[in-house]
């Protein structure tokens, strides 16, 4: 009886040394090119554990950490396991004196209704850190640590869920349970670096739960980074011009920018311009508001703070690289004749940039919308001196609101 066990044993082991074998090899496979694409800085377990994830990933671009900035990028296998499938993830690493990458807030003609849609949340728990739907980007200061034989001051780390292909403007949302894994993701990759470079400061766990992507909702009930906005006094002639909905992010005192989008329904819009506009000269009704969302009525005010390295330019929609000079602290203006205008500030001993854009059907009609809107700036910058201990303010001129003045 033995014997015949022994024989029917023989050849399942066999079987299954067989099966083991591919699987290990896609299991190595997979390892080496999450660990070593991402400059073994990447915690493999949290990648490979991805809602759309497949049991074999593939590295098609690798983190060079002796050459930061620097991205690993990585894709499914696709079905045979050999050939390149959808995207799934991508890493951006930095560290060193002026780390993170420069901000370029695009001109209110350029700007897309999906990004302006797209508002950032902290990450909470007292980290430095910001959440969009698809990646989460933290921040740890290193004021010890050493890379390329410079100081490296600090750290910064974006983890990315890429599901179609990154598209820069408007990425398909990640999942919940990717969009809390994400922000994990980067600080263990930020705490790892940091270990790597001798800082002594590690970042702290994210919490489990993100704060919810943000939602328009009626303005008299904004919260958070657009509490300003529901206190905000209005004439009836002023109601008419100011936007009926807000969307806002938790108020965080550890996050480098946060912003305060404000939306005119298509019915306000239409009211709007037939108390404002119609019978106008040069003004007929191909030129009222549709209801096209890509049309819509929309201003935000962001502010940017640590800008003792100034990385605030103004640019386009698209620009992958800054273009012209910084906003400099320390000044206040107009860019141009569009609808984009800056305020500065100190806060917290820093300097910050506060920005007001309007979008569209305002923007189209600024030197009548403007006005109105210097006075929800001087809100906005007054409430976040409040919040921020931000001292040293400077507005814009009432002229670069009333004209079309450059800046």
């Amino acid at each position: 009886m033995r014997k015949s066990v022994n024989v029917l044993l023989c050849p399942a082991a066999v079987a299954g040394i067989g099966w083991s074998g591919p699987v290990l090899w896609d299991e190595w496979r997979t390892y080496r090119a999450v660990g070593a694409g991402c400059g073994d800085l990447v915690p493999v377990r949290e990648v490979r554990g991805m809602d759309y994830a497949d049991s074999v990933l593939r590295n098609r671009g690798s983190l060079d950490t002796a050459d930061l900035p620097s991205d690993c990028r990585i894709q499914n296998a696709g079905d045979d396991g050999d050939a390149y499938g959808a995207w799934l993830f991508q890493a951006l690493v930095d560290a060193g004196p002026g780390s993170g990458r420069d901000t370029v807030v695009a001109r209110p003609s350029t700007e897309l209704t999906e990004r302006f849609n797209r508002l950032e949340v902290p990450v909470g728990g007292g980290l430095s850190g910001l959440a969009e739907p698809t990646e989460t980007t933290v921040r740890l200061d290193c004021p010890d640590g050493t890379y390329q034989g410079r100081p490296t001051e600090r750290i910064e780390v974006t983890a990315s869920a890429a599901y179609t292909g990154m598209p820069s403007y408007y990425p398909k949302p990640a999942t919940s349970a990717d969009r809390d894994r994400m922000a994990s993701i980067a600080v263990t990759t930020a705490n790892n670096l940091a270990e790597r470079l001798g800082c002594t400061r590690r970042l702290a766990p994210p919490p489990d739960r993100l704060a919810a992507v943000p939602r328009a909702t009626a303005a008299g009930r904004a919260g958070g980074t657009c509490a300003w906005y529901a206190r905000v006094e209005r004439s009836s002639r002023e109601q008419l011009w100011f936007p009926d909905e807000a969307m806002a992010a938790p108020a965080d005192d550890h996050v480098w920018r946060e912003r305060c989008a404000l939306l005119l329904t298509a019915d306000r819009a239409r009211a709007l311009f037939d108390a404002s506009y119609a019978g106008t000269e040069g003004v007929d009704e191909g030129d009222a508001p549709t209801g096209d969302p890509d049309e819509a009525w929309w201003a935000d005010v962001q502010t940017f703070y640590e800008q003792d390295s100034p990385d605030v330019y103004i640019g386009d929609t698209g620009s992958s690289k800054a273009i012209g000079p910084p906003i400099q602290p320390g000044t206040a203006g107009r860019d141009g004749g569009n609808g984009l205008w800056w305020a500065t500030s100190v806060c917290d001993g820093s300097p910050a940039v506060h920005v007001l854009r309007l979008h569209y059907g305002y923007d189209s009609w600024s030197s009548r919308a403007a006005p109105h809107f210097e006075r929800l700036f001087r809100a906005n910058v007054t409430d976040v001196a409040a919040r921020r201990a931000c001292t040293d303010l400077r507005f814009p001129s009432p002229a670069d609101f009333t004209g079309k003045g450059a800046a």
